[in-house]
């Protein structure tokens, strides 16, 4: 039986974790994957809303929500650090109606889904949203179990999980068919979402997926390394409807097709958009296209974060960035002719020694680099560092892969290196001229940023590191949640989908192995 009223969705992102020191305080951009995913269904057979519990920080949020909006269905993203947070709020959304139908879906659920196999959890998406989203909705709202066949879905029934498998964007697919994200259903939270001192931002996709192979990154490896983009008229046509002055592209690789990057490039500077860009992009790509950064300058880009990741070309190579340090340094010097602030993003090992934390601050003060952005390298699930090290890691709990811990053993003591931890960061920070010049220098005085507070509780994170919380220290892990089996639906599918899902299945092997070459 479907319903004959509205279907009430709640999107809902998960809170910070305690231990997650950077993100509060360096940035919280708004849950486009929501928006996007709102922007697809018919309002005449839903009402939609969000809750973002990094904001909304008060205990007991979630349940009052619940009970203000009383929602049919309840949507959860989750990346690897979340696993914990997410489990946590399904288990409460089950005790508040257990006929609340959750559905969850996002970077982990893509590579780990079994992770949320839970009683708590009805349905898993493992695929882009974009694909088939729509398609569940309107099934949930027909009450048609037709929606058990959606590739890409898991789902919970007679006590096991049935997986339709994985699924992969078709390189052929128009994302310009796509409706605009609907950011109605975050307006309340628009003047809250800020990338360090950029506030209001918006947050905008232009392209799907990476063309690189980093050995340490996972995403990748969500579309099999494929790469898609928005048209320019697209883009150009969303941002013209957008009051915020500030634009973060959230792309894994903004300048992934040359030629594309170009085209945008010209659009936006013909369309004369008083706004200001930040986007991210490989070192090696700016330095082969100059004449890219010089256009882009001139249509407004104030800002590129660009994994530079080491000092030692040994360590890139050993990471597959088939890029060098002549390349992040070629490519520093290229942005700061064009008066574009550099975000230069750095990972330290577990094996550094204070010789190596120094070497790190020598070259982010040689480079003159603006923004220093140093975390923690961290084998994540679904790289291949991780297929490598897994056996090496010592703290496996969820919250401890968000770059900002060491999950391996360290060459210093703990301590030891957390504080040489917060020391380069304080170290590496350049005077914030930008920043200044927006705040004035009176209250960036009186008004620390919260970025920088975060760089000194670095230095007492070695608090985290709970002798209980090892792999190896013999304590019982939390026992309240009940896993259910994972069942492959293979042998159920249509031959055409189970030659899909083995095409798949070779693609991840062939790239996998592509990767140590």
């Amino acid at each position: 039986m479907g319903f004959m009223k509205k279907l009430r969705i709640l999107f809902c992102t998960p809170p910070y974790h305690p231990y997650h020191l950077a993100d509060e305080k360096v940035y919280i951009v708004e849950p486009l994957q929501f928006e996007v995913l709102s922007s697809l269904l018919d309002k005449q057979k839903f009402e939609i809303d969000v809750l973002d519990l990094r904001l909304e920080r008060r205990q007991g949020a979630l349940e009052k929500k619940l009970g203000s909006f009383h929602p049919d269905i309840f949507v959860m993203n989750c990346w690897t650090l979340h696993l914990n947070l997410v489990r946590e709020a399904l288990q409460k959304v089950k005790a508040f109606d257990s006929n609340i139908m959750t559905l969850v879906g996002g970077e982990h659920t893509r590579i780990n889904p079994t992770d949320l196999a839970i009683v708590q959890t009805d349905l898993i998406w493992m695929g882009e949203g974009y694909q088939g989203f729509y398609e569940l909705m309107n099934y949930l709202y027909a009450g048609d179990s037709e929606y058990r066949k959606l590739n890409g879905l898991a789902y919970q029934e007679d006590g096991v999980f049935i997986s339709n498998g994985q699924t992969v964007v078709d390189p052929n697919f128009d994302l310009d068919t796509l409706p605009f994200p609907d950011r109605s259903i975050t307006k309340r939270y628009h003047k809250k979402y800020y990338h360090l001192w950029w506030k209001p931002i918006v947050a905008m996709r232009t392209a799907m997926g990476c063309p690189a192979r980093c050995s340490f990154c996972n995403l990748w490896k969500v579309n099999v390394g494929k790469y898609l983009g928005w048209s320019p008229e697209y883009i150009v046509d969303y941002l013209s409807t957008l009051e915020e002055p500030y634009v973060l592209f959230v792309d894994d690789h903004c300048f992934g097709d040359v030629e594309r990057s170009f085209a945008l490039g010209e659009a936006l500077l013909k369309s004369g958009l008083n706004k200001q860009y930040c986007l991210y992009s490989r070192a090696d790509t700016i330095t082969e296209n100059p004449e890219l950064i010089e256009l882009w300058a001139a249509a407004g880009l104030k800002r590129v974060r660009m994994g530079l990741e080491s000092y030692s070309d040994e360590t890139l190579s050993n990471m597959n960035k088939h890029a060098s340090i002549d390349h992040s340094t070629k490519a520093i010097k290229i942005l700061q002719k064009h008066g574009v602030l550099t975000e230069g993003l750095f990972q330290i090992g577990v094996d550094y020694t204070p010789e190596n934390f120094q070497g790190m601050l020598k070259y982010i003060r040689e480079q003159k680099i603006e923004v220093p952005n140093i975390t923690v390298s961290t084998p994540m699930p679904g790289t291949v560092e991780y297929t490598m090290q897994k056996d090496q890691i010592i703290y496996n709990e969820p919250e401890y892969f968000d770059f900002q811990h060491a999950v391996m053993e360290t060459t210093l003591d703990i301590k030891t290196f957390c504080h040489e931890y917060s020391m380069l960061m304080i170290r590496a920070q350049r005077p914030p001229q930008e920043q200044i010049r927006l705040m004035g220098l009176g209250k960036f005085i009186t008004k620390m940023p919260n970025f920088w507070r975060y760089f000194w509780s670095l230095r007492t994170s070695y608090k985290h590191y709970l002798p209980e919380n090892r792999v190896d220290s013999g304590t019982k892990k939390r026992t309240d949640l009940e896993f259910l089996p994972w069942v492959k639906n293979d042998q159920n599918l249509e031959p055409k989908r189970q030659k899909e899902l083995k095409t798949i299945e070779k693609l991840y092997q062939t790239e996998m192995a592509g990767t140590h070459s």
